[in-house]
């Protein structure tokens, strides 16, 4: 799988939305999250990948829901 980061963000509800209706259009995600336990919401952030091929429409719906 070629893939490709289309949102990060420090809130795992903002993560959870936008897997909810990228899958909702058929498009598979996965999150790789990158949070520093000891310091949750301070270090690091969690990762939204797609396959490079869906690319370019998951970050149009990103954008009409407004989450980028």
């Amino acid at each position: 799988m070629n893939e490709s980061k289309v949102f990060f963000s420090v809130s795992q509800i903002k993560i959870m939305t936008a897997q909810h209706l990228l899958s909702e259009a058929g498009i598979i995600s996965h999150k790789l999250d990158k949070m520093d336990s000891a310091h949750a919401g301070i270090f690091g952030d969690i990762e939204l990948y797609v396959d490079k091929a869906d690319e370019a429409a998951a970050r149009k719906i990103l954008i009409e829901a407004e989450i980028l």
